[in-house]
């Protein structure tokens, strides 16, 4: 997959994976605001690939590559924003 694809994809799991933790209620951690979770979702998206590379079946299908960019965008989000709330 090409990597600006990787980053934009990403980028956009991390924005909706910080307004979905933001309803949660996680007041601490939301003054950073989401232009780090989309970021952090562009870091997770090209870190995704070798933090998932177990699940990934098939190396050459283009679903896989969509989920293991997805996958990293949100772990990494998620991974930072404990990381901020532990702070």
């Amino acid at each position: 997959m090409n990597v600006m694809v990787r980053i934009l994809i990403g980028g956009l799991t991390g924005w909706v994976t910080g307004k979905v933790i933001e309803k949660e209620g996680r007041v601490r951690v939301i003054r950073e605001g989401n232009h780090f979770d989309t970021i952090y979702g562009g870091v997770g998206a090209l870190v995704g690939e070798y933090l998932f590379f177990w699940i990934v079946i098939g190396k050459y299908n283009a679903f896989n590559d969509y989920a293991t960019a997805i996958l990293g965008s949100i772990a990494f989000v998620g991974a930072a924003r404990l990381i901020a709330a532990g702070c």
